[in-house]
């Protein structure tokens, strides 16, 4: 399981505009070519969006990666 240090580092590599969040055009920059669509990031971020600013940060993404079993 990866830990909050790692979650730290995936969340930096994403973050382009070094917000400390990532958005989905931000996901969208890895994941393209895959099939995934701007929507689908969008529903996923919201999915795991705790406090509604459709972008995640570092706690969210580490609560939702650290926690799936």
């Amino acid at each position: 399981m990866p830990s909050r240090s790692d979650v730290k580092a995936l969340l930096e590599s994403l973050d382009t505009d070094k917000s400390g969040t990532v958005s989905a055009k931000e996901f969208l920059s890895v994941f393209r070519g895959m099939g995934i669509t701007e929507a689908d990031l969008k529903e996923f971020i919201k999915s795991i969006d705790k406090n509604g600013d459709g972008e995640l940060d570092i706690d969210e993404l580490a609560d939702y990666i650290c926690n799936k079993k």
